[in-house]
């Protein structure tokens, strides 16, 4: 009996302290890789309020660009994403900013994102914005930068990630290799990317 009552008391402590012991912090998860597929489920909100899932956007080609109306590469880089939306946006591809700078989120008390509906209104943005508040899509493509670029097939399959192009100070003009439009094209033609990774810059 005692030897019993031993091996309850000590059976308790052992699950006493097991229980006031931490859990180890479970690693984050790896970014989406090139031809991964990206969930239907993952849903983004718009500065307008509304929710977007990209599995609405199923057997069309997606573009998703990490977006700012601060970061200098940005302001040389918003122009040609919206050249690019007019001429690609025609052949079913869908443009989707996202900003996730915690800083341009911030409400002033007003109406949420309004600063960012001006900005789109004056700039004439022409793609769909939307927010990334606690980085969680952020964290799931690993967005490192603005402008960092994605390129997602018909089927929802990663096929770029990395720059806009291989100009971020504008200087190259004509001769400067736009690494996401020819991306764009060649899911579009149903051809592999040359070029499925480059270094992101912002």
């Amino acid at each position: 009996m005692i030897a019993r009552l031993v091996l309850g008391t000590i059976l308790c402590l052992t699950a006493a302290w097991a229980a006031s012991v931490p859990a180890a912090p479970q690693a984050p998860l790896a970014p989406f890789a090139i031809g991964e597929t990206i969930p239907k489920d993952i849903t983004l909100t718009g500065i307008d309020g509304k929710t977007h899932a990209l599995g609405d956007y199923r057997g069309k080609v997606v573009f998703i660009h990490f977006w700012s109306i601060v970061c200098p590469y940005e302001k040389l880089a918003e122009p040609k994403c919206i050249e690019l939306e007019k001429s690609r946006g025609p052949k079913g591809v869908v443009q989707i900013a996202i900003n996730a700078n915690q800083g341009e989120l911030k409400s002033d008390g007003g109406e949420p994102y309004a600063h960012l509906r001006d900005h789109v209104a004056q700039a004439g943005v022409n793609f769909l914005v939307t927010v990334d508040p606690g980085n969680k899509i952020t964290d799931m493509f690993g967005g490192q930068s603005t402008p960092h670029c994605f390129v997602i097939d018909r089927d929802g399959v990663l096929r770029y990630a990395g720059g806009l192009d291989d100009d971020p100070r504008g200087t190259k003009g004509p001769s400067a290799t736009f690494y996401v439009r020819d991306a764009i094209d060649a899911v579009l033609a149903g051809t592999p990317v040359a070029t499925p990774t480059t270094k992101p810059y912002g």
